[in-house]
């Protein structure tokens, strides 16, 4: 049975950061917005427990903060669980001096800021209600249908919403880019991602760590106080989830050179897949995809949802600056916004894949040569200033 039928300038899919965001997002420049997920989210508020951290953590760039700021939505976390980057150390191999990046030297008050995946997406879901999206949850999309002027959703409380524009925000195995047809490029990498939270003896200095082997890549990333996240991409991910709390951090801190002494494990550690992942196109008739349902890369550089956000900012943009009478689902005007994403997400996918593939090597001439590699940048500030405001946007 059909029940009533719902219609919004924009309908996005999924409730994530992304989607949360792009929700806040379009509604502030004046769109009625819905957001469906199948989910109902429970949001805890953090205990004081020093074991009571969210395993999974984003490094939010400079830029995007400032943009979270102007959303309404950074200004309202609790900033005693936010830690700001200050340096970054990178090494190519153990035995040579770290590639340095100073956010001082980089005229910056930080690199980035880390945060738990749960306190921001709260800080959104709750601006999202102070701004009225309608937020509709725990039904699933059933299907999907397009006229001339509409997307149309049907959901399984059989409700239908109608939109000029569809938002696909339900990741990388995103149920509207199925329906509408987008074909996707997806490369599994050997390699799983291992994340965990961690005491450390000596203070971390706001500093991001980072080691780049033949056996993968290991960043220690700064949590407040004397803690870090690390994400650990390796073939071995799944074994090392299974050693014993001492064990895992015995190898955690032999594999950094115990460089913040003896590390204890704050909660359970846990294993993700890693994928390269390419949308044949980012936008269809009345629909654009953004986040994860448009592109996935490596998580060594840890810009994921730094280029999901971007994606929002894009679209925000694109559909602030049209004419005022254009359909915000003209075709025309959503590859405007495909055309304008284009040249960011190669790059990112090109550096992010490219790093994988000479770090992964374990030639000696490419391990001479990435090596020499890092010790020219070094030495060059002027492009390092450069690399890190490339970095930070």
């Amino acid at each position: 049975m059909i029940g009533l039928t719902k219609e919004f300038d924009v309908v996005i899919v999924g409730g994530g950061l992304v989607g949360s965001a792009a929700a806040i997002a379009l509604t502030q420049q004046g769109l009625s917005v819905a957001l469906l997920d199948r989910l109902t989210p429970v949001f805890n508020p953090p205990t004081q427990d020093d074991h009571d951290w969210d395993a999974r953590i984003y490094a939010i760039t400079p830029g995007n903060r400032n943009w979270l700021k102007k959303l309404g939505v950074w200004n309202t976390l609790d900033l005693s669980r936010v830690c700001p980057i200050e340096n970054m150390q990178v090494w190519a191999d153990s035995d040579r001096e770290p590639l340095n990046f100073s956010s001082y030297e980089a005229h910056l008050n930080s690199l980035g800021d880390i945060i738990e995946s749960r306190l921001l997406q709260q800080a959104l879901w709750l601006k999202m209600q102070s701004v009225a999206v309608h937020i509709e949850t725990g039904a699933d999309c059933t299907s999907l249908k397009f006229s001339d002027d509409f997307a149309i959703v049907a959901t399984s409380s059989g409700q239908l919403f109608k939109s000029k524009l569809l938002i696909a925000a339900d990741g990388s195995n995103s149920w509207v880019r199925a329906q509408a047809g987008i074909t996707v490029n997806r490369e599994l990498y050997a390699q799983q991602a291992l994340v965990a939270n961690f005491a450390t003896e000596q203070s971390h200095q706001n500093i991001a760590r980072q080691w780049f082997d033949a056996d993968g890549v290991l960043a220690w990333l700064p949590l407040p106080d004397h803690k870090i996240s690390i994400v650990w991409s390796t073939e071995e991910a799944k074994g090392l989830s299974q050693l014993s709390p001492d064990e895992l951090a015995t190898k955690v801190a032999q594999a950094g050179g115990h460089c913040l002494g003896q590390l204890s494990l704050i909660g359970q550690p846990q294993v993700f897949p890693i994928a390269k992942l390419k949308a044949e196109s980012v936008v269809e008739h009345r629909v654009v995809l953004l986040g994860d349902a448009a592109h996935q890369v490596h998580p060594l550089a840890g810009q994921g949802v730094n280029l999901g956000f971007r994606d929002v900012i894009e679209l925000d943009n694109v559909l602030t600056k049209r004419n005022v009478k254009q359909d915000i689902g003209d075709i025309m005007l959503l590859r405007k916004y495909a055309r304008a994403r284009k040249a960011d997400v190669l790059a990112l996918e090109s550096v992010t894949h490219g790093l994988h593939d000479l770090f992964g090597s374990s030639i000696p001439f490419v391990k001479k040569l990435r090596s020499f590699g890092l010790e020219w940048v070094n030495q060059q500030p002027t492009l390092k200033q450069y690399l890190i405001k490339q970095a930070v946007i």
